[in-house]
């Protein structure tokens, strides 16, 4: 008697991460996500909302793979951010260095226009 009472009680929600993946969602579209890895971005997103519907339908297990595909997800567009931005510089960097050849080869020299 005892068993079969024991398996009538409801079940807790296991942990699977909601908030992880929220505040993951949050890292990604604080370093530039929705410019950088806009797919990335909403595929996160989108699991996230998949799993929370899961989780209110008492479906933890999917649940928790929703929650892991997100995290993946909003962890991709966070490094696909960081590497945009990257080779934003490295292509200023770039110009600026092909405009000082440019004028070194010119035979002028940048710093005489800055002088009175």
């Amino acid at each position: 008697m005892l068993i079969v009472a024991a398996g009538c009680t409801p079940t807790r929600p296991p942990t699977v991460g909601l908030e992880e993946a929220a505040r993951g969602l949050d890292a990604a579209r604080n370093a530039g996500a929705a410019t950088y890895a806009p797919l990335e971005l909403r595929n996160a997103e989108e699991r996230l909302s998949q799993a929370r519907a899961r989780m209110d339908k008492r479906d933890y297990d999917e649940a928790q793979a929703l929650v892991q595909e997100s995290l993946v997800d909003g962890e991709l567009a966070t490094v696909k951010s960081r590497l945009g931005k990257a080779r934003e510089k490295v292509d200023a960097r770039t110009r600026e260095n092909a405009q000082l050849r440019q004028d070194l080869s010119s035979g002028s020299n940048p710093a005489e226009g800055n002088q009175p």
